[in-house]
């Protein structure tokens, strides 16, 4: 399988995962002020992972987000050259937060909120993966 980035979109900071075959591992949370920034940040990562793919989580039936995420795809799509998909994020930030509930990380603090883009993110790409994986199991199957 081919190096797939998935990123988490959020107004502040983005949360970064990718897999290369079936590990999955997080990368450093983009934090950006402005959207040109934060592709520019995501550009280098394509380039310096020799990425496949992107998995743009999507936070369906939420309208003003799910725009600005299509927009964000949009916008990335002019300058980086691989398929970019989306996957539904619904309920990955809340999966973190439970993920992290034992932690002694305070939930106010910087470090806290970057752990539940990192996870949101790994959350995101491990469950792209896991369709992809049931999709072609039964493609296969089917031969």
């Amino acid at each position: 399988m081919k190096k797939i980035l998935s990123l988490d979109l959020g107004a502040r900071r983005i949360g970064v995962a990718i897999s290369d075959g079936d590990i999955v591992g997080n990368l450093p949370v983009i934090d950006s002020r402005n959207r040109e920034e934060a592709i520019a940040h995501i550009l280098e990562i394509v380039r310096n992972e020799d990425v496949d793919k992107i998995v743009l989580g999507l936070p369906v039936g939420q309208n003003n987000s799910e725009d600005i995420v299509r927009s964000f795809a949009l916008e990335l799509n002019k300058i980086i050259d691989i398929p970019i998909v989306f996957e539904d994020e619904t309920l990955t930030s809340k999966e973190a937060e439970r993920i992290l509930e034992n932690s002694k990380l305070n939930p106010k603090s910087e470090k806290y909120k970057q752990e539940i883009d990192k996870i949101s993110a790994k959350l995101i790409l491990e469950q792209y993966l896991k369709k992809w994986i049931l999709k072609n199991i039964k493609n296969y199957i089917l031969l």
